[in-house]
């Protein structure tokens, strides 16, 4: 029988803050031949090759994964209806279950992740589903912390598939795709609880057709701003956009008072603002604010252990034999927070996917590199994989560090530079910082984990 899940009349503003007793950032390690080559690492975990799939019209026969991989180069397109439709021929299944539905610039993964743990280990059945993957697709759908099995994956799909293809064809993204497996998958293993993280924006996200009992906003800054807005108050708008009246929307209080301005006159009684705590790191706001929502769900577990991949302060790959930490910071924000956070020497290096406004999103780094000692070597790489292109490891480095004394050194191969990275550090005695693009984090994964025969399902569970 299944334990029903209840809000607890929320007085959030009265909430006490939760200490989180979170670690400080954690040493990884690492090991490379020198010989290692990037490039197509990922292709055998990416393209897992399963079920077949006609492809329309053409007479061709191409697997499940193929036909889902064509729909990732085709790009993002925001809006409801593509999603919604497939949905409804699939008997909508994201109606089966409650869902706290989180949007926001940075954090909101974290946030999900600290959630799931928190809800699994009080005892209930919880499916994640959270974006981008670092490594393989399967990732993005979490039951109980656990990736989905890659035969259930590509089963859910096909019947994604199959549902486009029935009467007027639809032609879904990539993420909507994912996002109906998930839910497809939630519906039939049964779940109580789902913790739902947007792709983008909110208003017109694939994820907005969830049913929500609870709404969360973390952090709002500028990042895609190409589609979400330029101002504040305008990407803010399209965030918010995630509220239902009469749901309670939980939202980080913002510096900014027209973005505050923007949740109240949509929210209107229904917002309660989180007040950030000074001093924190990233990491420990979203279990403080974790614990918080723990604690107004009625959750007997408010601060479970939880390691997020390529983002937590305490995640390690295995096998590691350097000292090396990692961060998928990927915008001005992001850097700001994690760069405050880097108090010894270290070598830094970075690779960034395409930006709308680049100068603007590493102006944090740019600065860091001109004002601080703290990067004694400074590697500049570029990420193989993604949605998005890579910038070009030169034409990053010549953003951030201009005509600098000491030029950083140029390696566009990611593990290759690692490499690089690791052999200055181990001569000088110091740790080697890698930031930047989610997918340069999941490239060295990737490689790692082929070279070294991981169990990604292993390396890849966050509680």
């Amino acid at each position: 029988m299944k334990r029903p899940i209840a809000m607890v009349p929320m007085n959030i503003a009265a909430m006490p803050v939760i200490d989180c007793h979170c670690s400080s950032i954690s040493s990884t390690t690492l090991s490379f031949s020198s010989d290692t080559d990037a490039t197509n690492f990922k292709d055998h975990i990416t393209l897992t090759r399963s079920r077949t799939a006609d492809a329309a019209g053409s007479g061709v026969e191409m697997t499940i994964r193929e036909w889902l991989e064509d729909l990732r180069f085709a790009g993002m397109k925001l809006g409801l209806e593509r999603a919604q439709a497939l949905l409804e021929r699939l008997g909508n299944p994201q109606l089966e279950f409650p869902s706290i539905h989180v949007a926001g610039t940075n954090g909101k993964g974290s946030l999900c992740a600290q959630l799931s743990a928190n809800a699994t280990a009080s005892g209930f059945s919880v499916g994640l589903f959270t974006t981008p993957h670092l490594v393989m697709v399967e990732e993005r759908i979490r039951i109980d912390g656990r990736p989905i099995s890659s035969a259930d994956f590509d089963r859910h799909v096909e019947a994604v598939h199959e549902a486009a293809s029935e009467g007027e064809v639809l032609e879904p993204t990539f993420y909507e795709v994912t996002f109906i497996a998930a839910m497809l998958h939630f519906a039939e293993i049964g779940i109580e609880r789902a913790i739902i993280e947007t792709g983008l924006g909110g208003r017109g996200d694939a994820t907005r057709l969830v049913d929500a009992d609870l709404c969360v906003i973390t952090t709002i800054s500028k990042d895609h701003a190409e589609i979400l807005g330029d101002t504040l108050p305008e990407i803010a708008r399209e965030k918010v956009g995630i509220h239902r009246p009469g749901v309670p929307l939980i939202a980080l209080e913002s510096n900014d008072g027209a973005v505050t301005a923007v949740f109240a006159e949509v929210a209107g009684d229904d917002l309660y603002l989180h007040e950030k705590m000074p001093g924190h790191s990233p990491w420990e706001i979203w279990a403080e604010l974790a614990g918080m929502i723990s604690l107004a769900m009625g959750w007997s577990e408010t601060n479970a252990p939880c390691t997020w991949p390529g983002r937590s302060p305490n995640w390690k790959p295995s096998g590691f034999a350097s000292r090396v930490t990692f961060s998928a910071a990927h915008n001005d924000e992001g850097f700001q927070a994690e760069l405050d956070r880097i108090q010894d020497p270290c070598v830094f290096v970075i690779g960034m996917s395409a930006k709308h406004d680049l100068e603007q999103a590493t102006a944090s780094v740019t600065s860091e590199l001109w004002h601080s000692n703290t990067f004694r070597h400074i590697v500049v790489t570029q990420p193989t994989s993604g949605r998005l292109p890579a910038v070009e490891a030169e034409d990053l480095a010549r953003i951030i560090c201009g005509n600098r004394l000491d030029p950083p050194l140029i390696e566009n191969d990611p593990i290759r530079a690692l490499n690089l990275g690791v052999t200055m550090a181990n001569q000088s005695g110091i740790n080697v910082v890698v930031m930047g693009s989610i997918y340069l984090i999941g490239d060295i994964l990737s490689y790692h984990a082929q070279h070294d025969e991981l169990d990604l399902w292993e390396e890849l569970s966050i509680h």
